[in-house]
């Protein structure tokens, strides 16, 4: 990151058995009138996924971001991973920061957590700006796909897919298809995702989404959803897993006040894939929510 955070971390209770170690990091200073950020990186991913993102909002904004639990730097424990999960998590860590408003920039798995905490904590949130969200599905995974994901949710079969991808010739295949603008998945990037694999825990947090996919879907929320605040969807137009035609209608009956904004030339990870343009759109909403 251009503008370097520190590490922090706090300790987070989440059941009466378990707690976890939390990674986050906060840039600039809070502006009166202005509510501070969170953004929350997505499947897979880290806070550094913000790195081309966080320096051009810093001086206008208090910032946070986080890693989740059983991704990053943060602890993996092996505890049943969800959506509910992670957004119990957004509130433990407004609660530690005292945050009584948030606007919540999320990431595909990021942004449907964001969503989840919204809809059951509506009065928290300030906007929600959702960067490829998932969590709706609709008819997109075809069959092979559904096959793979079958094989993966076998604790057999997916320890031994975990162990051949876990490693950087097997993230940077990963990766790819999530860039149009390949260049981008460099040896760093590449990097920053393949070292958290090798964490202890890290096999049931990275599983936990084929293994349970139920537990990261926004299907059973009613639509539409309780929070009715500002929310804006910003979608790479290239996205071949969430291809915006189809998923994008699917957003907007569970958020109807939901604009969507697609960018072209980006493709599932657009907040890093095409960081110029989704800086510019961000920079225009939260103008436009000030």
């Amino acid at each position: 990151m251009s503008r370097t955070g520190t590490d922090q971390y706090f300790i987070w209770q989440f059941s009466p058995e378990h707690e976890a170690k939390i990674r986050y990091q906060e840039f600039g200073k809070d502006v009166a009138g202005r509510a501070p950020i969170l953004f929350l990186h997505g499947y897979g991913a880290m806070l550094e996924h913000w790195n081309l993102n966080i320096p051009a909002f810093a001086d206008r904004h208090k910032i946070y971001a986080m890693d989740l639990i059983g991704f990053g730097q943060s602890q993996k424990p092996n505890v049943r991973y969800s959506l509910e999960l992670f957004a119990s998590q957004i509130e433990a860590f407004l609660s530690l920061k005292k945050i009584d408003s948030v606007i919540l920039v999320g990431h595909s798995m990021g942004a449907a957590s964001a969503i989840y905490f919204a809809h059951y904590k509506p009065h928290q949130v300030k906007a929600l700006v959702l960067a490829n969200p998932s969590g709706l599905f609709g008819d997109t995974m075809d069959g092979m796909t559904s096959v793979f994901f079958g094989l993966v949710g076998s604790p057999l079969i997916g320890d031994v897919l975990f162990s051949a991808f876990a490693n950087p010739m097997g993230v940077s295949q990963s990766l790819m298809p999530t860039y149009f603008n390949q260049k981008k998945v460099d040896e760093k990037l590449i990097n920053q995702f393949s070292l958290p694999l090798q964490d202890k825990g890290a096999q049931n947090s990275y599983l936990s989404p084929s293994r349970r996919p139920l537990d990261f879907r926004l299907d059973h929320l009613p639509k539409p959803c309780n929070y009715q605040g500002p929310a804006f969807l910003v979608w790479g137009a290239e996205d071949s897993a969430l291809p915006p035609h189809k998923i994008i209608p699917e957003f907007q009956q569970l958020l109807p006040q939901a604009g969507a904004f697609i960018v072209p030339k980006a493709a599932h990870c657009i907040h890093h894939d095409a960081h110029e343009a989704f800086n510019q759109r961000l920079a225009q909403i939260l103008d436009s929510i000030e």
